[in-house]
């Protein structure tokens, strides 16, 4: 993988399915092209989520009606913490970008119907899916060989 496109490309579809990575492919693009500033590097992953994110914040709903495994994701995590989201919502938002926990893309899904005031969220869960990236590129390109 050489192309910041193809990079973008990948955190796109690895939002939602996860066996293709971001953070996979924000590391193996930083070990090879050392010459690139990882903040860059987790620039154009997050942009790649940002566009993902933001569509499943406006149409994650009518996902999770056509794919079921995807609402049976998305219904666990509102089971297990619709309530805290509710109260602290952007506690949520910022531990799922940074952590991964619950999935970005289920917190995006989610957001509208449980968060008070849900257009907050999105700035935060993209901002910190920004940080993440971006600690994923500075540790992959000092320790992991081209």
């Amino acid at each position: 993988m050489t192309s910041a496109a193809t990079l973008f490309g990948i955190a796109i579809v690895g939002t939602v399915f996860w066996l293709a990575s971001p953070e996979a492919a924000v590391a193996l693009f930083a070990s090879t092209q050392k010459t690139w500033n990882p903040a860059i590097v987790g620039l154009v992953g997050a942009g790649g989520q940002a566009v993902s994110l933001t569509l499943l914040f406006l149409f994650g709903d009518q996902l999770r009606r056509r794919w079921r495994w995807f609402d049976r994701q998305c219904e666990r995590v509102r089971t297990r913490i619709g309530p805290r989201m509710a109260r602290s919502s952007l506690v949520v938002a910022a531990a799922s970008g940074l952590l991964g926990f619950p999935p970005a893309s289920v917190t995006a899904t989610l957001s509208p119907a449980l968060a008070p005031r849900p257009w907050r969220l999105l700035p935060l869960l993209i901002a910190t899916r920004f940080v993440r990236l971006s600690v994923v590129a500075a540790l992959a390109a000092r320790w992991l060989p081209t």
